[in-house]
């Protein structure tokens, strides 16, 4: 499924670290358009529901809705005009919600759960790892992506302008992949570089099914 882009002026920032600028910049706007696509290329054939952790600024919305009729958005801050992005057609439900708060998400519910560049914000990779589980049906796939996080991604971000990244980024790669192991079973894995391993590939994102 190929990535849906709103036109620049679209969107607004749900918060002060939105990354939303970047998506429309000439260079370093395609490397944060290929992470998403990365994302989605992974996305299972079936299904009817979808729960997005960590909508941001709504960037996957009109992409996620035009795949899926039931579409469920969550993240600790709402931006706003979400709703205006939803294709239609699709039932979408917005929400308020920490990963980490039992009560916030429903239980045993998606089909597919999508949560790109948010786990490496959290520093209990296990509880976080338990949390995207618990919300998926039997049989569903969760699709998860995360940046490299070291001393060179840093630079990188300090390079584009993004200052402090590891201040915001602090669970690595490979946590983030043994704590989704212990309660998912692995899939299929994409990353940039292709073929990269865990810790060489600036951005993965991998599929994950609730057996």
């Amino acid at each position: 499924m190929k990535l849906i882009l709103p036109p620049p002026g679209t969107l607004k920032p749900n918060n002060e670290h939105d990354p939303l600028p970047y998506y429309y910049r000439p260079l370093v706007g395609a490397v944060y358009r290929k992470r998403l696509q990365v994302g989605l290329d992974l996305l299972p054939k079936g299904g009817t529901s979808v729960l997005e952790v960590g909508v941001g600024s709504g960037i996957l919305i009109p992409t996620l809705t035009a795949r899926f009729p039931v579409y469920f958005g969550a993240d600790l801050f709402l931006a706003e005009g979400l709703r205006e992005l939803v294709a239609p057609g699709c039932h979408a439900e917005f929400i308020r919600a920490d990963l980490l708060v039992e009560a916030d998400l429903p239980e045993d519910r998606f089909d597919t759960v999508v949560c790109l560049s948010v786990l490496e914000h959290i520093a209990d990779c296990d509880r976080a790892a338990a949390a995207l589980a618990r919300t998926l049906a039997k049989g569903g796939t969760l699709i998860a992506g995360y940046p490299m996080v070291n001393r060179l991604m840093t630079r990188v971000f300090d390079a584009i302008g993004f200052e402090d990244i590891e201040a915001h980024h602090v669970s690595a790669p490979r946590a983030i992949d043994e704590a989704l192991h212990r309660v998912l079973r692995p899939v299929a894995r994409k990353a940039i570089p292709p073929f990269a391993p865990v810790a060489l590939a600036l951005y993965q994102c991998a599929s994950w099914s609730k057996d």
